[in-house]
């Protein structure tokens, strides 16, 4: 006796053989396996892999703040908590960013123009601040303005905001 549920596996795995197949006889069409495929322009990789490793430093950054919770003892142990969340929620939307941009998501050149105007800001502080920071801020200006002229290059803008 077969049961509704054994006609329903059977049919489920009949179909996915077949989509494979399909597949594979006819890897060109974007549409035979349900998934389009995207060839991802070299420009947009690298912009991927300069928001990456933004994403990588704040994180980086994150970690400081923390160690820097157990191995000190803070003047105001709730606001040294504080900047850590702060800085760790940062480095999750700039990992989401990343993610996106690799996945070329059209609303990733809002969220990198916001950080490159952020990163500005907090870089020009740590060249006016202490004289040991100051090679650090110089370093993500340069990443800034390099990944802002990036984004607003005529290819990565193409590639971004193209119909889908």
């Amino acid at each position: 006796m077969v049961t509704r549920l054994q006609v329903k596996v059977k049919t489920f795995f009949t179909e996915t053989q077949e989509m494979a197949e399909n597949s594979e006889q006819n890897p060109s069409n974007p549409g035979s396996n349900g998934h389009e495929q995207t060839r991802l322009s070299p420009l947009v990789a690298l912009l991927g892999v300069l928001v990456s490793v933004e994403a990588l430093l704040v994180t980086a950054g994150a970690v400081y703040f923390l160690s820097r919770i157990f191995l000190e003892t803070p003047e105001n142990l709730s606001g040294a908590f504080v900047i850590f969340a702060i800085t760790l929620i940062i480095a999750a939307g700039l990992i989401a960013t990343a993610i996106g941009t690799f996945k070329v998501k059209s609303w990733t050149r809002g969220a990198i123009v916001t950080w490159q105007i952020l990163q500005f800001f907090v870089a020009t502080s740590f060249i006016q601040g202490i004289q040991v920071w100051q090679p650090v801020g110089w370093l993500l200006i340069v990443l800034a303005v390099g990944t802002a002229v990036l984004l607003f290059s005529r290819p990565v803008i193409n590639s971004m905001t193209a119909e889908k």
